[in-house]
């Protein structure tokens, strides 16, 4: 798709998944103004689905009130010609899973050291979104939903990001059912989410703890041939102990991990 969005003129695609398109975009303004924004827009047989789209721009007009360092913040969101967006903070850089992905492509592990500094990071902005008050004082309940690697940016500079906020629970609220919407996403998710139970905010610890043994260990706690093999292990399984796949691991981080 090259046909600009409202004021934002699309340069290239980045992703693309079964709910959106994300794109490098520039936004235009006045006296020659241009800014890089990331654009995420809402593929077209979603677009029609009312009660999505509603629930899409309730949580992304929730989700543009967070501002936090270790958050991606969001500028935008509308319509243009039928096309429902989110622009939102650029990242110059990768996601965790890249980051692992290259490391592993190298023979190597990542860096203690550095997978801690990342995850607390983001754990910063989580806790940051999770204690977010309404009007009155009273912490709204703001939950991510999809905590993974690919949700976890890191800039070239070394900050880390959290991006996606309430785009998983509009998808997951939506009255369709989408084949393989869950797809890579199983393994991260907490036994009440799996049945499908209220969620708050010990749902996005238990995600980013599964990230962090997954960043340290090299392997996930929980593998399987399909999601109903994880489904089953991570409800009656408990994960290898950090210190048999990684010796070099500081006992507190291997306790801190075993003891979730």
């Amino acid at each position: 798709m090259t046909t600009p969005i409202g004021k934002y003129k699309l340069l290239r695609l980045i992703a693309s998944g079964g709910m959106a398109e994300v794109y490098l975009a520039r936004q235009a303004g006045a006296a020659g103004f241009e800014k890089l924004v990331c654009l995420k827009r809402i593929l077209p047989h979603l677009a029609r689905d009312r009660q999505f789209v509603e629930m899409f721009l309730n949580e992304a007009r929730l989700a543009a009130r967070l501002d936090h360092p270790n958050i991606v913040s969001i500028y935008d969101l509308g319509e243009a010609n039928g096309n429902y967006f989110i622009a939102m903070e650029f990242i110059d850089g990768p996601s965790l899973r890249a980051v692992a992905k290259r490391a592993r492509e190298r023979g190597e592990r990542l860096p203690i050291a550095e997978v801690v500094k990342i995850v607390s990071m983001a754990a910063g902005g989580l806790h940051y979104a999770h204690e977010l008050p309404d009007a009155d004082g009273k912490p709204l309940g703001l939950v991510h939903r999809d905590i993974s690697p690919d949700n976890i940016l890191v800039h070239r500079n070394g900050m880390a990001k959290v991006v996606d906020f309430g785009i998983a629970k509009a998808a997951n609220s939506s009255g369709r059912t989408r084949t393989g919407a869950l797809k890579g996403k199983v393994a991260y998710m907490p036994p009440e989410q799996l049945r499908g139970d209220p969620l708050d905010r010990r749902a996005d610890v238990f995600a980013l703890g599964v990230v962090l043994y997954e960043m340290v260990a090299g392997r996930r706690p929980w593998e399987g041939d399909s999601d109903v093999s994880l489904i089953g292990q991570i409800m009656t399984q408990e994960p290898k102990p950090l210190s048999t796949l990684r010796s070099d691991a500081p006992a507190g981080l291997t306790a801190v991990l075993d003891r979730a």
